[in-house]
């Protein structure tokens, strides 16, 4: 009997302790709802203003990132919607909380005053309000509704609130680099090809770690290098970039564009030697190539990041050689000559259309197009500015361009037949072309600041800001079909030649001079 009282009393204890035990503390949880209803609404507040601290902290950063072009981590944009998310739940369990109980909803203040640290009578009168609110609410049923509601959001608050803390909110993004020319657009000449075979040879082997195009001016360096770029994207370098009109070099800008386009950001807050130690930190462990378009002097290459490392290749363009350095690094050039005079048939007569065609037309084409010299930048333009004209027009292009003579200079020459396309341009289309020739920074020029150039100047009279918008692009539509101006990196900006931009610079002297 005594055996069967023991085991008895075991059963009832192992009942008593899985049944009675949870029962009360689950009814001792639901009592507290009621119990703590002040405590755990003043909570929910409590928790809600820390969290609304921590995500301005977080927005602040993530809007420094926007402003740098990074990108913002999946997981901090989700967590920000999260945020917004409970903020908005909670604002509307507190309106609702106030209907019920007829108070007005003074408890959450307005996002706007977040941040706003109110003076200690303002304080003491809302912490008043708020002791009253919290004990007005007689109904214990809505007592423990609200109460119960405050406690889940404050854990759903509070597990956000954990989350905060983020070792990085961005990331930086490489910016693609833009090939001007694309594969149909690129001249396949037998003189460009065999120079692009060699140097893509050179970019493959180790035989070279700088390799120099050196050429006159208008001569197709530029175009041959991004021809280069396009290649070797394919397969060849991890990183390829080309920063243009490079000339007298100035470190400073030309490291933020290198920079920039591996990925690093501007880096406007860094030294030329903090920027030049992040270029070769992020190029040693990956095989890049620079191109340095258009270099006019000798450039300190270990100034501007690039020191001498086997992962990395810098490839020149100028019109001399005396850019290449005197160091121990292992050096190639190749000469970009001016095209032979089939090549430059064959360029011109692509350029200039069916017009040539015409049997009265012909002999003088062929004449006009050997007095470009073999210049594709000159060739392009001149057979550009005649297309479609009639035979006097051709009669005259033939008597105003200068002969070239072997013994004479082919960028003055070159000049000559620059200013004459720019006279062939009508009377619209000049005042723009000087006006692209002097706001021109670098090698470029954004559209917009053309537009406000072109207003202000009374370029387009009498027309919306729509309207001189659509004029301006057709206008630049125009010079761009006259090879006068070139595509921009992107299509929110031109380019322009160095050529043309010194003719566009003398064209403007002499209009102040003949005007003066």
């Amino acid at each position: 009997m005594d055996c069967l009282c023991a085991i008895g009393n075991g059963v009832v204890g192992k009942i008593a302790e899985y049944t009675v035990e949870p029962f009360g503390r689950l009814v001792g949880r639901q009592v507290g709802y009621l119990i703590h209803y002040n405590k755990n609404l003043q909570t929910l507040m409590t928790q809600v203003k820390n969290l609304s601290v921590a995500r301005d902290r977080v927005k602040q950063q993530v809007d420094e990132a926007d402003r740098r072009g990074e990108k913002i981590h999946k997981d901090v944009q989700k967590w920000l919607e999260e945020v917004a998310q409970i903020m908005k739940d909670t604002e509307e369990f507190l309106k609702g909380k106030c209907q019920a109980t007829g108070e007005p909803n003074e408890v959450l203040k307005d996002e706007g005053q977040a941040n706003e640290e109110p003076n200690e009578v303002l304080k003491d009168e809302r912490q008043g309000k708020l002791k009253r609110l919290h004990q007005f609410c007689p109904n214990p049923r809505l007592r423990y509704q609200l109460s119960r509601k405050s406690t889940k959001l404050v854990e759903a608050v509070d597990e956000l609130y954990k989350r905060k803390d983020f070792s990085s909110v961005s990331y930086s993004v490489r910016p693609q680099e833009v090939c001007v020319i694309s594969d149909e657009d690129y001249e396949a000449f037998d003189s460009r090809i065999s120079t692009l075979n060699k140097i893509m040879d050179e970019l493959r082997s180790s035989s070279a770690d700088m390799i120099l195009v050196y050429g006159i001016g208008g001569v197709g360096k530029t175009t041959l290098v991004e021809e280069v770029l396009r290649q070797v994207k394919k397969d060849l370098f991890d990183d390829a970039v080309m920063v243009r009109d490079v000339k007298i070099p100035n470190l400073e800008p030309i490291q933020k564009e290198i920079a920039e386009k591996l990925g690093l950001g501007v880096l406007s807050d860094e030294t030329i030697a903090g920027r030049a130690n992040k270029i070769c930190e992020r190029i040693k462990d990956k095989k890049t190539l620079v191109i340095l378009d258009d270099v006019w002097e000798a450039i300190d290459l270990k100034t501007l990041g690039l020191p001498h490392i086997p992962t990395c290749k810098i490839l020149l363009t100028s019109r001399t050689r005396k850019v290449l350095t005197s160091g121990k690094i292992k050096q190639r050039e190749f000469q970009l000559s001016i095209l032979g005079q089939d090549e430059t048939w064959l360029l011109f007569e692509k350029k200039a259309g069916d017009v040539t065609k015409d049997p009265a037309i012909k002999s003088l084409a062929t004449q006009v197009a050997l007095r470009c010299g073999g210049l594709p930048v000159l060739v392009i333009t001149v057979a550009r500015a005649l297309e479609s004209s009639s035979l006097p027009m051709w009669e005259d292009a033939l008597r105003c361009l200068v002969s070239f003579d072997e013994k004479e200079d082919l960028t003055k020459k070159a000049y000559s037949g620059l200013e004459w396309s720019y006279t062939r341009l009508n009377e619209q289309l000049k005042p723009l072309f000087l006006l692209c020739g002097t706001t021109i920074q670098g090698n470029s020029i954004s559209l917009t600041n053309l537009l406000k150039y072109s207003m202000g100047l009374g370029f387009f009279k009498d027309l919306t800001v729509e309207a001189a918008r659509n004029a301006l692009y057709t206008q630049v539509d125009k010079l761009k079909s006259s090879c006068l101006l070139l595509d921009g990196d992107d299509n929110t900006c031109v380019r322009m030649h160095d050529l043309v931009h010194d003719v566009a610079i003398s064209g403007l002297h002499l209009r102040i001079h003949t005007s003066s």
